[in-house]
């Protein structure tokens, strides 16, 4: 299946399981872990709740990192599907200051930024890479961005879904 029929898929799929997501964990559950999958990373590359260490007694757990050679390349840190990203930005910037991660997603399920680390530590602009909203963006659209920037997702070993 390609990329866009996948996103498609999963977009129509979101539209009807929305009302029954109330809680951040359920959005992360049931609509950024499924999206993490089309993008082409299985499960076992994907580390929950790691936690990042920030001096005493302070301790932030990013919420996925998925991860390559025991390492954590891309910090997914995710809210409530109702919630504004804008006051969350800040977020990010703190994890890749105690990681070697190179990329970053804040999401909130339905609204996906993706950010480069020399981005976010630049502290310039708070501006993503990319952004959508997957419910609301034609599949075919969001397919192209991920095509466009994929070389930043092929972290894993073998070759993501995202070379169709």
């Amino acid at each position: 299946m390609e990329l866009k029929d996948e996103i498609g898929q999963f977009a129509v799929r979101i539209k009807k399981m929305l009302p029954q997501v109330q809680s951040e964990d359920l959005t992360r559950n049931a609509l950024v872990m499924p999206f993490i999958q089309i993008l082409g990373f299985d499960p076992s590359e994907v580390q929950t709740d790691a936690v990042l260490d920030f001096g005493v007694k302070k301790s932030k757990k990013v919420d996925y990192t998925i991860m390559k050679d025991g390492e954590p390349t891309i910090l997914v840190e995710c809210k409530h599907h109702n919630d504004n990203l804008d006051i969350h930005d800040s977020r990010l910037s703190k994890y890749f200051r105690k990681t070697k991660a190179k990329y970053g997603l804040l999401t909130n399920g339905l609204v996906y930024r993706f950010y480069t680390e020399k981005m976010v530590r630049s502290k310039k602009s708070s501006e993503p890479l990319f952004e959508f909203k997957i419910t609301d963006t034609k599949a075919a659209t969001i397919a192209k961005l991920i095509e466009e920037h994929k070389d930043y997702f092929n972290v894993a070993h073998k070759q993501p879904a995202l070379a169709s």
